[in-house]
């Protein structure tokens, strides 16, 4: 199952990367897939993980880079601090997803299933611990964001490769997304906060609730695509 997850994410991670890289190629050294767009007047680019300097020609409209030379002066930190501070969110949002459905879940089986009722007597601490996820994981993303600014700024010295744009644009978006489910959930409106469920006979209520698993489900695409992008420009492809 978490195998055809992985599927499923990977082919929707594709289509954004094709949508914002437009034309791409392969580095001919560490094989990371570097977008035509990159290129710069000159028809040189510095690929963004072993640092060689391509000098990308087109013959019969396909990209041939061609290895010139290698930037040595590339800043080094001792510890990359965005490569770690993205575990974190990474981890903690789906749980906060899943909690959120199980919960909505619940809401759904609550007036079918009386037998349910040991497990609804908790789905307060439930709705209050996918609360705390959602904070830790929004929240800390704050640090991963400006860490990986730091980087961009220093180690790629703010070159505007394609990788870098959609990075930055996707952590805006998670954010945004994140702090609407974590602004929804907190008010109760959703997952009312006397029973951690759904009030399905409320028009409102029900409406909210389908809007936060929206923005968490939008946030999940967000941030594998996140995720599988950063780790290409951390370990090639």
């Amino acid at each position: 199952m978490i195998g055809d997850i992985r599927k499923v994410t990977a082919k929707i991670t594709e289509r954004f990367k094709h949508r914002f890289y437009g034309r791409t190629f392969q580095c001919p050294v560490c094989h990371l897939e570097l977008a035509l767009v990159d290129v710069n007047g000159n028809r040189l680019l510095v690929c963004p993980v072993c640092g060689v300097v391509l000098d990308v020609e087109e013959v019969y409209g396909h990209a041939v880079p061609v290895v010139l030379d290698v930037e040595l002066h590339r800043p080094q930190p001792k510890m990359r601090i965005h490569p770690l501070a993205t575990h974190l969110p990474i981890g903690l949002y789906p749980f906060a997803v899943l909690g959120a459905v199980l919960l909505l879940i619940a809401s759904i089986l609550e007036p079918m299933m009386p037998g349910l009722a040991p497990f609804l007597d908790r789905a307060p601490v439930l709705a209050d611990t996918t609360l705390v996820l959602l904070v830790l994981s929004v929240g800390f993303s704050v640090v991963t964001f400006f860490s990986g600014l730091r980087d961009w700024f220093r180690r790629y010295r703010r070159r505007p490769y394609a990788q870098i744009r959609l990075k930055i644009a996707f952590s805006l978006i998670f954010l945004m997304l994140g702090g609407l489910a974590i602004a929804l959930h907190a008010s109760g409106a959703a997952f009312s906060a006397g029973t951690g469920l759904v009030d399905l006979g409320s028009p409102l209520a029900l409406m909210l609730a389908v809007v936060e698993l929206v923005a968490l489900g939008a946030g999940m695409v967000v941030i594998a695509t996140l995720g599988h992008v950063g780790g290409t420009l951390v370990f090639g492809r």
